[in-house]
């Protein structure tokens, strides 16, 4: 019996409709978590709101930048520019300087008030401008600490490992460039385990231009024997990183690929050009972190002394 054109119509209508719930309802199987994972976002987002680390890293960058800064109230700090910054012209700093709060309450009711995360362009300039410069890549102190012999050479070390690839792999969701600190003395004995670097850093004092020169002088060849024996150590703590990264890229980019996979086999309007792009998208995830390499970013000498 030939139907109507209203009723193959209406057929037609309710089959691809029937088609698109059964794909709609396998992605939901598939990514669905009952709001789980935005309640952990929520709660992320305000442990981030309430760390102090963020606060005193802001104002110990902008002290090092050379910013000038006024407190107005307990939230809110005037940052102004001074003549003895970094760079003349500070990427988005105002040339008449702007207010700038970690509270987010304080921040929505301001419309004159800029809330300062991790992702701020005032952060992400200033760590740009330190790690892309010479500041602070190579420094020499004395450490007094009677516990230890005088002339006691200690060299600390700031390896990178990061990995270079075309902005849309994103490799820094699996391999973001990740600090590796050793701490040697001329034995080769890497301290950096037992000797936390914070408190260590406290501990340090400056030396003048003078003093440093003759002291570099005096432990060239002993520095250059320690970076040697760096060089051979940092090796397996690198590349566990990148082992590491290369595991989680295989895994998370994987599923990816068989969700896909599993809900082309309920909906068609998925189309195999899409399986493909997204595998090209792994192996070339996968290739560029297993070219991932290191360097060395930073060097501090440390002299003991008991005066």
């Amino acid at each position: 019996m030939n139907l109507s054109p209203n009723a193959a119509s209406s057929k037609q209508h309710e089959a691809l409709k029937s088609q698109l719930e059964n794909g709609r309802d396998r992605l939901l199987e598939l990514n669905s978590n009952g709001g789980e994972a935005a309640l952990a976002l929520a709660a992320e987002i305000a442990a981030q709101d309430n760390d102090t680390e963020l606060v005193n890293f802001a104002l110990n960058l902008f002290d090092i930048v050379g910013i000038n800064q006024e407190d107005r109230s307990d939230n809110l700090i005037v940052l102004t520019p001074s003549d003895h910054m970094l760079v003349p012209d500070f990427p988005s700093l105002p040339e008449d300087g702007c207010t700038i709060t970690f509270n987010r309450d304080q921040a929505l009711s301001r419309e004159d008030t800029q809330f300062i995360t991790w992702e701020h362009p005032l952060i992400r300039n200033g760590l740009d401008l330190i790690l892309s410069g010479d500041t602070g890549s190579c420094v020499l102190s004395l450490l007094k600490n009677k516990a230890l012999p005088v002339g006691m050479l200690l060299v600390e070390m700031i390896y990178v490992v990061e990995a270079q690839a075309p902005k849309h792999l994103q490799l820094t969701r699996f391999l973001p460039p990740t600090p590796i600190r050793m701490l040697l003395d001329r034995n080769g004995i890497n301290l950096a385990g037992k000797v936390e670097f914070e408190s260590f850093n406290r501990q340090l004092n400056a030396v003048n231009r003078h003093t440093s020169s003759k002291l570099v002088n005096a432990v060239q060849q002993d520095v250059h024997d320690i970076l040697v024996q760096a060089e051979e150590k940092v090796v397996p703590e690198a590349q566990a990183l990148i082992a590491a990264a290369l595991a989680e890229a295989d895994e998370k980019l994987g599923a990816e690929l068989s969700r896909l996979e599993a809900l082309k086999a309920v909906n068609p309007n998925i189309r195999e050009d899409e399986i493909e792009a997204l595998e090209s998208n792994r192996q070339q995830v996968l290739e560029s972190l297993s070219q991932a390499n290191w360097r060395l970013d930073a060097l501090s000498l440390i002299v003991v002394t008991h005066q």
